[in-house]
């Protein structure tokens, strides 16, 4: 959208999220932006300032098609669609959610499956060298090992999908808005973030596997809801009826949801995470099928960790042991507190930093691929030594000396707790190496554990200050992976921290004080710090440790960490976005856009049509116009004034269409009816039929077409001069609003529908502008 120019995030992303090139020709008034030097990187919410560069990178994106277009082709399609035909296609959506639960749980296995196996071999291979005398032949295998699976992940990454890098939820979550990224989710991006996300989480890098997986499952949703390949030309009739950015939205949000209960085991927090997060639309059917799919990805997980077995067992990530006497004590829930503002003190922290180191690499990186690769060796090589060399200098602990939980406490993970002995004698353990050189999922299952007296006040501050380093150097790289992982973890630690220092304080309490709560706490807390998460976190979290009884705590935690969080920044995913120059509506507008009017910021010279357009004429608009959308304007019967009033609304796809299938007629009569009339379906005594049906208009869209330029170079001149009656086409329900509208009011409907292209009119209804 064009128009007058304002500093404010809100206004500029209706701009720019509806790329100029839809429909507006010529901003009214200069905008006034900022320099590179003006603004901050990081900033509260509603306080960026886009540059007049991310102004320009922005419009290169196009916006996704999500209103119906009702036209003549639909009204007479739907006058004759059966009850059964309904049916089908409704009974084809479940299909298609079932296809994603299934294959986002299969996919989910494969990649724990096989980052276990590798990582375990790796441990194993290091720990027999030591065993035997040989640390540092065990620290070359070590780092050869992550270094070789670093190095693949990158290259995966740099040759095959560059768009399989980072987590990929900010790409989801612009998708989801109702912009067209491109090759964000196709087949090949697929595949590439499966192989590099196993390469790079077995490398020991420290990243996560739970925010590639959203985008897994939303790629998933993508490909088994559209089955289509443009590339090879391949339009499976069957599916016609979800070929539209509509289902195809819908079906990547059920995607999103699965990727999140297939990691974490948690549908309810799936569904949750997608209406929260991910999705900017939703619907009460969504919801249904969104639920059906994460049940289906969940049961997938368990079942095939389970094995060929009857029974069903819980293999969720980790599960916290709960109590049948002791919860925790209400004055208690101060520290708990207390660790929600050191969560949202941590997370926006890392926020800062994380941001402005994404920042210079794409200032500095972004075009050098040697230098991208060079960087994920040295990252790499930091990690190695670092999670290798620290826990050399702390001393070991007895076996013995691990105090085990209260004998009231079923604690299932208790029986895991397998220590690792590093360079320790037999029957102790290195306490730091117990967190560092394990699977993660190991880590955080320690971290938890209801045994008391397992970690030194050093060793926790130590670890959580070397992973807060190296997932801010981690994120951002050219692997993919996630922070959900390195951020339980930091914040388990520092709960573990602070629940062994109250316990220092009140050692004499009678049950004693349990620091495996403050670590649940704690881990929600950093978190919620940085991804701002609420609602879906918590239940997250309670169905993935199955501590309901401590909801209360975590709710107080999360709450605080995000309030602090705010006060500084916001979530690591939203300046991703903006840094990526990705457009984004936000769900309310700005408090700037209640003082202006639509008239103030709306796009003017519009390019209009008349309902029926000369062939040469319409292909002159087409070759000579990047917009997307066009009115149709025509005068009303009896109007002395001849004034051109608004009729409907055409997109730039259907003319190219209307182009190739030469949808013409020899003269300008058209259909036989005044174009006032109330259009109505079409049969034999309205006029000529158009010679296509909806149905094989809807599988048209759906495919490549060439350009205006070769469409009139393919043209005779005979047909060149023949018309087009686009009144079949044309959008009879187009939403309008008068340019003396609210544009705040005029946002909410924008946003609220999800519209690429609203015309402006004036009080005769003429069209005075576009906003898009």
């Amino acid at each position: 959208m064009s128009g007058h120019g304002d500093t404010n995030e809100s206004t500029h992303l209706l701009r720019s999220a509806r790329s100029r090139s839809d429909a507006g020709a010529r901003v009214r008034k200069p905008s006034m932006v900022p320099s590179d030097k003006d603004r901050s990187v990081t900033h509260a919410r509603g306080h960026h300032q886009y540059t007049l560069a991310e102004r320009v990178a922005m419009n290169q994106y196009q916006s996704l098609d999500y209103a119906v277009v009702d036209n003549e082709l639909l009204r007479e399609y739907q006058s004759k669609e059966t009850g059964w035909q309904h049916i089908t296609k409704t009974f084809g959506k479940w299909v298609v959610c079932l296809g994603i639960g299934l294959l986002t749980g299969m996919v989910a296995w494969g990649i724990k499956k096989a980052v276990d196996n590798i990582q375990d071999l790796k441990f194993e291979l290091a720990q027999n060298y030591i065993n035997q005398g040989s640390p540092y032949i065990a620290f070359l295998i070590y780092y050869g090992m992550n270094i070789g699976f670093a190095a693949a992940a990158c290259a995966c990454v740099l040759i095959i999908g560059p768009a399989a890098g980072g987590s990929g939820i900010p790409e989801v979550k612009s998708s989801l808005n109702g912009v067209r990224i491109r090759y964000s989710l196709n087949v090949r991006t697929l595949l590439t973030k499966s192989f590099s996300l196993v390469l790079a989480y077995s490398s020991g890098l420290v990243l996560g596997p739970e925010g590639p997986m959203i985008h897994i499952g939303s790629m998933i949703g993508n490909a088994l809801g559209q089955l289509k390949s443009r590339s090879m030309k391949w339009y499976p009739a069957v599916m016609w009826r979800y070929h539209n950015d509509r289902d195809r939205r819908d079906f990547i949000s059920v995607g999103a949801a699965a990727g999140i209960a297939a990691a974490f085991g948690a549908p309810i927090g799936g569904v949750l995470f997608s209406i929260e997060e991910a999705s900017s639309f939703w619907s009460r059917q969504l919801t249904w099928r969104t639920f059906f799919c994460c049940m289906i990805a969940t049961f997938t997980v368990n079942a095939m960790m389970s094995g060929p077995v009857i029974q069903i067992f819980d293999t969720g990530l980790l599960t916290f042991g709960f109590s049948r006497n002791y919860l925790y004590r209400y004055p208690e829930l101060l520290p708990f507190s207390l660790l929600g503002v050191i969560g949202g003190l941590t997370g926006a922290l890392f926020v800062f930093f994380s941001v402005r180191l994404f920042k210079w690499r794409a200032d500095k990186l972004h075009n050098h691929r040697i230098y991208r690769f060079i960087e994920i060796l040295l990252i790499a090589t930091i990690t190695s030594a670092l999670c290798f060399g620290l826990p050399a200098l702390f001393s070991c602990r007895s076996v013995n000396s691990v105090t085990p939980g209260l004998p009231d406490v079923c604690d299932r993970q208790a029986q895991d707790d397998t220590l690792e002995r590093f360079l320790c004698p037999v029957d102790q353990y290195n306490d730091l190496a117990s967190l560092i050189l394990v699977n993660p999922a190991r880590a955080v299952n320690l971290l938890f554990s209801r045994s008391s007296n397992i970690f030194s006040l050093g060793s926790l501050a130590v670890f959580a200050l070397l992973y807060f380093f190296l997932a801010t150097i981690t994120t951002g790289s050219w692997v993919a992976g996630g922070l959900f992982i390195p951020m339980m973890l930091i914040g388990a630690a520092i709960g573990r921290f602070m629940g062994e220092i109250t316990l220092l304080v009140f050692p004499n309490l009678t049950p004693a004080i349990d620091p495996s709560i403050y670590s649940l706490v704690g881990s929600a807390a950093m978190m919620a710090g940085f991804s701002r998460m609420t609602i879906s976190l918590v239940v997250i979290i309670m169905e993935l440790t199955e501590g309901t009884q401590y909801m209360l705590p975590t709710i107080f935690a999360v709450m605080i960490s995000k309030w602090v969080g705010d006060v500084f920044n916001e979530s690591v995913y939203e300046h991703m976005i903006e840094l990526q120059c990705l457009p984004f509506l936000q769900a309310q507008p700005s408090q700037l856009m209640k003082t202006c009017t639509v008239e103030e910021v709306m796009a003017v010279d519009v390019v209009t049509l008349p309902p029926v357009v000369k062939v040469r004429q319409l292909l002159d608009v087409l070759i000579h116009t990047s917009h997307h959308g066009y009115p149709i304007v025509d005068p009303e019967p009896g109007d002395v004034l001849k004034r051109p009033t608004f009729r409907g609304l055409v997109i730039r796809a259907q003319l190219i269409i209307i182009m190739e299938k030469r949808l013409f007629t020899p003269t300008t009569e058209g259909y036989t009816r005044p174009a006032s009339a109330m259009p109505s379906p079409i049969n034999q005594e309205e006029g000529p039929r158009i010679g296509i049906s909806y149905v094989d208009f809807c599988r048209e869209l759906a495919k490549l077409h060439p350009h205006a330029p070769e469409l009139k170079e393919q043209m005779s001149g005979e047909e060149l001069e023949m018309f087009v009656d686009l009144r079949p086409h044309m959008n009879l329900s187009a939403t309008t609003v008068l340019c003396t509208a609210s544009f705040s009011e005029a946002y909410k409907v924008f946003r609220t529908l999800g519209l690429r292209h609203m015309p402006v009119v004036g009080p005769s209804n003429q069209v005075v502008g576009m906003v898009t």
